[in-house]
């Protein structure tokens, strides 16, 4: 750790030298960051985390990794990583983004919202399928689990799926999955709601 620092502090040395601005890195931050990846967009620091997930849908991509740095060294300009992964895609949220590495989506998240991100269970399970479907309902996402049961009498249907995005995109409107079942009904309770996928009524629960 103590030589990292050094090394990285020889490198923002050695840019303010040559007269450029250098990026703030936050210590504590790299130290947790998954294998210290580093990606600048929007003149931010992103730091690598573990977790991966759905990458939503095509029109939520905001750009991609224009050019890339040494491992290890810190990225100067937006676009640029110190991982590689020149022409890789990436969505952007509040306080993170999605960047593609290989054929999965991983969470990157600035040096403030990284202890919250790195504490939060993800929600997305490549080991579990079923927690990878994706429903949209009154502006609400909810997860599927593995969890059947009774769907309730036919006045409990609040609605069916009424559209459905790739396998693996995040659903943008309410009606609307990632599993498809275009058709299929819902019913809703306070914190779940049932699916009817096939002949079954899978539990679904609030992100």
């Amino acid at each position: 750790m103590k030589r990292r620092g050094l090394l990285l502090l020889g490198l923002l040395l050695g840019l303010t030298a040559c007269g450029q601005e250098p990026a703030q890195v936050d210590e504590n931050a790299l130290a947790m960051a998954y294998e210290n990846r580093l990606l600048m967009v929007n003149n931010t620091l992103y730091y690598g985390t573990d977790q991966t997930g759905p990458m939503g849908d095509s029109e939520a991509i905001a750009g991609e990794i224009t050019s890339e740095t040494s491992q290890g060294a810190v990225p100067m300009e937006n676009g640029q990583s110190n991982f590689g992964c020149v022409g890789s895609a990436y969505t952007i949220g509040e306080e993170d983004i999605m960047v593609q590495i290989g054929e999965e989506w991983f969470v990157f998240a600035t040096a403030e919202a990284l202890p919250d991100v790195m504490e939060k269970e993800s929600q997305w399970s490549a080991e579990n399928p079923y927690k990878n479907r994706l429903l949209m309902v009154n502006d609400t996402l909810f997860y599927g689990t593995d969890q059947t049961g009774p769907m309730g009498d036919s006045e409990a249907v609040a609605g069916e799926i009424t559209s459905e995005t790739s396998e693996g995109a995040v659903p943008t409107e309410n009606g609307q999955s990632n599993f498809g079942c275009v058709g299929s009904s819902y019913t809703m309770g306070e914190e779940t709601i049932m699916v009817q996928i096939d002949e079954e009524w899978f539990v679904f629960e609030k992100a």
